[in-house]
């Protein structure tokens, strides 16, 4: 293993703590494969683009200080209208602001542990069974099992609007530096919708490691919007597991706009038949920036529909990694699956890795994928100077324009509006 996995592995605490029997084992498990094999290392494929050096140099320590942190200024101006706002400080929830509607539940995962939440236990178990006898590939996962303690839990009770709510995460300024893991855990059920807005905008650089796990039950719908404009010091790495049975419906869109060092691992199972998932995002990268997007759906039941849809422009010194990989599951017939993953590159030094896979064993199957790398089009380029615009503006009209196809298919104009103006502010450059 590296330093930097001895080094945490011997922070992880002796026992596991206190809580149900159920949750000491799932920490236990988490603990005993960490130490095993360790954060993700060269060997582990799925990491073969996004190197650990970023940490390797800060000597991190695990954030251990369980106490409920009070809500402060550190956390950014709302990115948008919540009927509910939930700070989180550092993992944890220091505030619940809003009126919450009934049917809507909304804890901290120590108390939701506590007081066994319906649907909670076989959710988190069902992330540690798909890790057993696991990697270093799966080491972040592993760690944050390990220190199950921090975090939030929605729950929607079947029927139910849960309306729009926002998690806006932050970070204190700390004298050393210190990973933070948190787990946010939604259970949506038979009928019930909810809309989830993660913001990352925090003031100090952090370096987190926050998994999102949610189960969708029959016909009920999930949107998922995670915005994230951190600084170049900051190291996000997210993994998100969707459970979904039949005929419901999961929309992710993911905008990347800052960050040093950036992973989303983003897994969907569709578990029942007609239970539909797309999964898109955008991400703009320059200077030293690095955004690693793995996208997986995997097809189990029939007559299921999967879309991704990423749009990416590089600049500087920057580096994008997508991998999107669609499986369907023998059984899994009449399928339609759709990838499609375009990138422009505005500097020569910037680089763009992408790869889609695609594993059919079933029948009557539908399934399409592209990925493309290129250059903004200069005739264009040239057309839009002819009507008066310089050619810098010219150009960032273009991108924008290029990643608007993204925040468009928004549900909401207005928050889909507000993205595209953060992106055209941040649109990287031509060098």
């Amino acid at each position: 293993m590296s330093e930097l996995s001895t080094q945490l592995a011997q922070s992880l605490p002796p026992d596991a703590g206190s809580g149900p029997a159920w949750v000491r084992a799932l920490r236990k498990s988490g603990a005993e494969q960490f130490r095993r094999h360790g954060l993700p290392g060269r060997k582990d494929e799925a990491w073969k683009y996004t190197r650990l050096g970023r940490l390797d140099k800060r000597e991190l320590l695990l954030h251990a200080d369980l106490q409920a942190p009070a809500s402060s200024s550190s956390h950014p101006e709302s990115l948008v209208d919540a009927g509910v706002q939930v700070k989180m400080l550092d993992g944890q929830v220091a505030a619940i602001a809003g009126a919450l509607p009934e049917g809507l539940r909304i804890l901290s995962l120590d108390d939701a542990m506590e007081q066994g939440i319906e649907g909670l236990q076989t959710l988190l178990e069902s992330l540690s069974e798909g890790q057993t006898g696991g990697s270093s590939a799966s080491g972040f996962s592993a760690l944050n099992t390990a220190t199950l303690r921090t975090g939030v839990v929605i729950h929607v009770a079947a029927g139910v609007d849960g309306g729009r709510v926002l998690l806006n995460w932050a970070a204190l300024a700390h004298e050393k530096p210190l990973l933070i893991n948190s787990r946010v855990c939604l259970v949506v059920q038979k009928g019930a919708k909810l809309e989830l807005i993660e913001q990352f905008e925090s003031p100090h650089a952090n370096t987190s490691n926050i998994v999102v796990q949610a189960a969708l039950q029959e016909e009920a719908g999930l949107q998922h919007v995670r915005f994230q404009q951190e600084s170049e010091e900051t190291v996000l790495i997210t993994r998100t597991e969707m459970a979904q049975q039949a005929s419901s419906q999961y929309d992710y869109y993911g905008f990347d706009l800052g960050g040093g060092l950036v992973r989303h691992d983003l897994h969907a199972s569709l578990l029942g038949a007609d239970a539909r998932t797309a999964i898109n995002g955008a991400y703009l990268l320059d200077g030293h920036r690095h955004v690693d997007n793995q996208a997986r759906v995997d097809h189990i039941a029939p007559a299921c529909l999967s879309e991704q849809y990423f749009r990416g422009v590089a600049g500087g010194n920057g580096r994008a990694v997508f991998n999107t990989a669609v499986r369907v599951h023998p059984g899994a017939d009449e399928s339609e699956a759709r990838q499609s993953n375009a990138n422009i590159l505005l500097s020569a030094r910037a680089e763009v890795d992408t790869k889609p896979e695609l594993e059919i064993y079933a029948d009557e199957v539908v399934a399409s994928h592209g990925a493309t790398v290129g250059q903004l089009d200069e005739q264009a380029v040239f057309y839009l100077r002819s009507r008066g615009l310089s050619e810098q503006d010219a150009r960032q009209l273009l991108t924008t324009a290029f990643c608007r196809s993204v925040s468009d298919k928004l549900s909401d104009p207005a928050l889909g509006e507000l993205i595209s103006q953060r992106m055209m502010d941040v649109m990287p450059q031509a060098s």
